[in-house]
């Protein structure tokens, strides 16, 4: 029993650099269409159009969220990679270390980029689409003065 204990720590160990890669890369991000879209478009027509990018756009954001998950968990993994290697007291193995945790955090550092451009680009969108008109769905009222 104690063996089998041991051996699947062991293996976990052996694993867990092949776990650390495994988040893969990035989700794409979609491309939110401009302004000029909406040109020409029935107010019912712009109001669907707007709603089926913004299903693009939380899609996306829920991609991103299972994607940074696995870099966050991947962090973990290399800051304790760090915390090892800083024992040892080896430069070489710690340089090593930092390097693959910073680049963890630079991978989720570009998620957030990533989405709030898209985010700044489906802003514009609608706020766009709110300008066609008052009263339109999805639109505050104009605030009072």
């Amino acid at each position: 029993m104690l063996k089998s204990i041991c051996l699947a720590g062991v293996l976990l160990a052996a694993a867990s650099p092949a776990l650390a890669q495994s988040c893969g890369t990035a989700p794409l991000a979609p491309a939110i269409p401009g302004a000029s879209e909406l040109s020409g478009k029935a107010p019912d027509d712009a109001h669907k159009f707007v709603l089926d990018v913004l299903k693009t756009v939380k899609a996306y954001q829920s991609s991103l969220a299972t994607y940074r998950n696995c870099l966050k968990a991947q962090e973990n993994v290399d800051l304790a990679a760090l915390n090892d290697a800083k024992a040892t007291g080896d430069k070489t193995k710690i340089a090593a270390a930092q390097e693959k945790a910073q680049a963890s955090i630079d991978a989720q550092n570009k998620t957030i980029d990533s989405e709030q451009q898209v985010a700044g680009d489906y802003n514009k969108l609608h706020e766009a689409y709110c300008n066609m008109g008052s009263g339109l769905a999805g639109c505050a009222p104009p605030a009072a003065h």
